[in-house]
């Protein structure tokens, strides 16, 4: 048993990234507007030299009237009298505008910045203008992130799921080993959407597609919505918001086979495979919008918060299981009950994510 919980506490640890540890990065200022195809060439090199991971790049939207008003008054200290232009790049004191100088010169400028450029920024504005390190490129609010993973989180498939396995280990070797496989199960699926996860948002990231991609995903979530919806009031109709009716006979066999919290832990990788189906909406809405700012060490802290209020109803059924000495197949009768609330509630939460995804899209 405490080899179970030393391994379980290794994997843990060992899932937190080293970049929490780095060091403080170089920074630079980029003015720039999405409109803008210099723009975009300039954020295209600076992505494919991987300098959004190696540096601190704050990235300001030109179209902000308070933006533009700041580099006017940038322009206007270097003698440029005729109009703020974009893109345009401040390092320390130094000002470099067009697609192809800031591209020759970044990366000698940058190597060789004493790191002032916010303070150089800030002397231009007022208090309540001040660039910060929070000042960059399209953040996801915590609400969004927060309100999204609720939405996974209160999906029926995975809650299915859990109790079946509770159900099988605790007829196989009690209630001990169950509670010890829940949270095996539920570290497999946080593993596993969190590699995935990430796996995907670097894909999006390389083949620059996160500005056309956060609006479709806006369109996808809404299509969403409405399928949970009609969950609600017509459960069962022509198609379900859950693990294909097909796939269900494969996937409870292998959930049979999980006898042991480590087997429980790789049937958890396993079923990931088929949650994808019914709980990757809300997730590949937020991978959208997080690629939208290239930022790999604050996106995996954001995505391990995503999926730890996404697995958090496993651990607390297998916590309500052990403690409580809750039935599996009461809870699993409360959650056919409460099926159409369920579908209520993801369908809600999916309707203003998309309404958020398109409204700062468009």
């Amino acid at each position: 048993m405490k080899k179970i919980f030393f391994s379980l506490l290794l994997l843990i640890v060992f899932s937190f990234p080293s970049s929490s540890f780095a060091q403080e990065k170089k920074t630079a200022i980029l003015f720039y507007a999405d409109w803008c195809p210099h723009c975009q060439k300039v954020e295209a090199y600076l992505k494919s030299q991987g300098f959004f991971e190696k540096y601190d790049i704050v990235q300001l939207n030109f179209d902000e009237s308070k933006n533009k008003e700041l580099l006017g008054k940038i322009f206007a200290s270097k003698g440029k009298t005729d109009g703020a232009g974009i893109p345009a790049l401040v390092v320390d004191d130094q000002l470099v505008t067009g697609d192809q100088p800031i591209i020759d010169q970044f990366s000698g400028m940058i190597e060789n910045s004493k790191g002032t450029a916010k303070q150089y920024i800030e002397s231009f504005t007022d208090v309540k203008t001040q660039v910060t390190p929070g000042a960059v490129k399209m953040e996801v609010p915590l609400a969004v992130l927060l309100l999204a993973a609720l939405a996974d989180a209160a999906n029926p498939c995975a809650l299915a799921v859990l109790i079946l396995l509770l159900a099988t280990v605790i007829s196989a070797k009690g209630k001990n080993y169950a509670l010890l496989s829940g949270f095996m199960f539920s570290l497999a699926i946080f593993l596993s959407y969190l590699l995935m996860g990430f796996g995907a948002y670097k894909a999006i990231t390389i083949f620059n597609v996160a500005k056309y991609l956060s609006l479709g995903a806006g369109i996808l979530a809404i299509i969403i919505a409405l399928a949970n919806f009609k969950d609600v009031f017509w459960y069962g109709k022509f198609f379900i918001m859950e693990v294909p009716l097909s796939w269900r006979p494969k996937m409870q066999e292998i959930i049979r086979s999980a006898t042991n919290p480590w087997s429980a832990f790789g049937v958890g990788f396993i079923v990931s495979l088929f949650l994808v189906p019914c709980a990757s909406g809300p997730y590949v809405s937020i991978l959208a919008k997080l690629a939208e700012k290239v930022d790999p060490a604050k996106t995996i802290f954001l995505l391990m918060f995503y999926n730890l209020v996404f697995v958090s109803p496993m651990i607390l059924i297998t916590l309500a299981m052990y403690f409580f000495n809750i039935k599996m197949k009461k809870l699993e009768a409360i959650r056919k009950d409460n099926l159409r609330l369920l579908h209520a509630i993801t369908g809600l939460i999916m309707l203003l994510l998309g309404i958020y995804l398109i409204y700062t899209r468009v």
